[in-house]
């Protein structure tokens, strides 16, 4: 019912549902272009086992069975605060994302960075690349692990050139679109709901000034008027009344003996 009411007042209100439409794609359309879009670059890295692990001769990625352990322990400390806010606090709406690759099941860390601008990303890629290493070191410096027992790592792959993320952008201009299409909808119905009481309220006010307007010309005149009341008869004189009431009994009895 809500829903049939609604359509039938956006058809009578039409006017004002294409007034807040047109509005609402003004809206939309600044928001799009006022949100920049973000930039988003990515790589990888995987880690080496120690040269003590490896057999003179073989492949070292035939022992990377044993290192993702390794792997998720850098990955809780490159991800901590104390190593990523002085790197993030460096560029404007930077973020770093740092998780095992969901593709191998080898120790492969997957590296995603967004940043607003495009040189910010590939800087702060660069950087977070660097500090990789350099905490894998710290970790096992830490423990006195010996030179030739130490994991290291290997850059995969990484992005030269950052791709652009609309993602921030279509979300603040569908949000926008959306709520400014509902508040057209339902603030059409709203005022047309209004104007209807309205007119009806003013038709009711005219139809009772209408009726107080004929009752007024129709009124009867008051009895406290003593100048509005006609002379229906003419007055009766005071010996004419006492001469009535003389001759009436004499009457009376005439017409008595003559039905006897």
């Amino acid at each position: 019912m809500f829903l049939h009411d609604l359509l039938f007042s956006c058809l009578r209100r039409w006017y004002v549902l294409v007034l807040g439409l047109v509005i609402t794609g003004m809206a939309s359309f600044y928001v799009f272009n006022s949100i920049e879009p973000s930039y988003e670059a990515k790589a990888s890295v995987v880690l080496i086992p120690p040269k003590v692990a490896v057999t003179v001769g073989d492949n070292p990625y035939l022992y990377l069975g044993g290192l993702d352990q390794a792997l998720g322990v850098l990955q809780v400390k490159i991800t901590s605060p104390e190593v990523m806010e002085p790197i993030e606090s460096k560029y404007d709406g930077a973020e770093v994302a740092i998780a095992k690759d969901a593709t191998t099941s080898g120790p492969i860390a997957a590296i995603t960075v967004t940043a607003n601008r495009a040189d910010d990303t590939v800087a702060l890629l660069n950087e977070t690349l660097a500090s990789i290493p350099l905490t894998l070191r710290t970790l096992q410096s830490e423990l006195k692990v010996p030179a030739n027992s130490e994991i290291t790592t290997l850059e995969l792959s990484k992005d030269a050139v950052p791709e652009p993320n609309n993602k921030r952008q279509i979300q603040f201009t569908a949000f926008v679109a959306l709520g400014g299409t509902s508040i057209s909808l339902l603030g059409t119905g709203l005022l047309d709901r209004m104007l209807i009481a309205l007119k009806k309220r003013l038709k009711a006010r005219k139809m009772k000034k209408e009726l107080d307007k004929h009752l007024a010309s129709t009124e009867q005149p008051a009895l406290e008027d003593a100048t509005a009341i006609p002379v229906l008869a003419t007055p009766i004189k005071p010996e004419e009344f006492q001469e009535d009431s003389q001759t009436a009994p004499g009457l009376v009895r005439e017409r008595a003996r003559a039905r006897s």
